[in-house]
């Protein structure tokens, strides 16, 4: 028990100082917080090197998410301000025709020429995510991962992804079933799918509080014949029985320039706050 507790104290402490570990080439970087949250920013990046073949564009889209770093980097900083402790990021700095880290692995590079560069970039990606579950777990009962993204839909809303599709959340009562990306925290607290997904303890509920129109939630439960997305390759893989991952889609009106995103970034800010302080997430293992 003595030395259990002992590694407890050295693991949390030695992440009291933030510091920032950048990857192959600058082409992801890492910033290592002390909060058992993680935001990652996959589709961001700005750098397109010449040694890097482009993808193939049927492999998914090459349209980057505008302005979702810098709406990433005021969330951390508000997250900061609302809980006394940083999150942890994990940004793609490449472009996303040189690579996707939101695919699976054989179409997250070009597939018509091998770039170790690039296979070695998406590796570091999600060995950075792997580092934050395998360090935090021992430490937290429950981890919450939110994966960044933008889109611009016509409905102007913003969307949570939890690996649901649009037949499953049109229906007038969820089926229950554990294929969501927060099955940890709905078998951790004994709620309903309903309840988690679109009811009032749901992610979806704490952000319309503030005013915006957002699917799942109580206001919109289902996206019926509107665009929607559901989670990606991340919100998929990172998924476990202790870790809770989360897409988030922003309309585009959140980050259409850097004075929206000072706006708009505070209010999410405080909607995950109080998803954060009303599950509890902030309970340390049992030792």
């Amino acid at each position: 028990m003595k030395s259990k507790l002992f590694f407890f104290i050295f693991l949390l402490n030695s992440y009291i100082e933030s510091q920032t570990i950048i990857g192959n080439k600058g082409y992801t970087e890492f910033e290592i917080g002390n909060l058992n949250v993680l935001i990652s920013v996959p589709h961001d990046g700005d750098l397109n090197p010449a040694e890097i073949a482009d993808r193939n564009e049927e492999d998914g889209g090459f349209v980057i998410d505008y302005n979702t770093r810098r709406f990433a980097n005021e969330l951390n900083t508000e997250l900061f301000s609302l809980l006394n402790k940083k999150p942890f990021m994990v940004y793609n700095n490449l472009h996303r025709k040189k690579m996707d880290p939101n695919r699976i692995p054989q179409v997250s590079c070009s597939n018509r020429s091998i770039t170790l560069d690039c296979q070695k970039t998406y590796q570091e990606y999600h060995n950075y995510i792997n580092r934050f579950k395998r360090d935090m777990n021992l430490l937290y009962r429950q981890l919450l991962i939110i994966d960044l993204h933008g889109q611009s839909h016509r409905e102007n809303w913003t969307e949570i992804g939890y690996l649901l599709n649009e037949d499953e959340l049109n229906r007038p009562v969820l089926i229950e079933t554990d294929k969501s990306s927060i099955n940890a925290l709905k078998e951790n607290q004994g709620y309903s799918l309903e309840q988690i997904i679109r009811g009032n303890a749901s992610l979806g509920s704490f952000i319309e509080k503030y005013n915006y129109r957002v699917v799942p939630s109580p206001s919109i439960k289902g996206p019926g014949n509107g665009e929607y997305y559901t989670g990606g390759y991340s919100t998929f893989i990172h998924k476990s029985s202790q870790v809770n991952t989360i897409q988030i889609e922003l309309a585009y009106f959140l980050r259409s320039s850097n004075g929206q995103v000072k706006i708009h970034a505070k209010n999410i800010a405080k909607a995950i706050g109080e998803f954060y302080k009303y599950h509890k997430f902030s309970l340390y293992t049992k030792l």
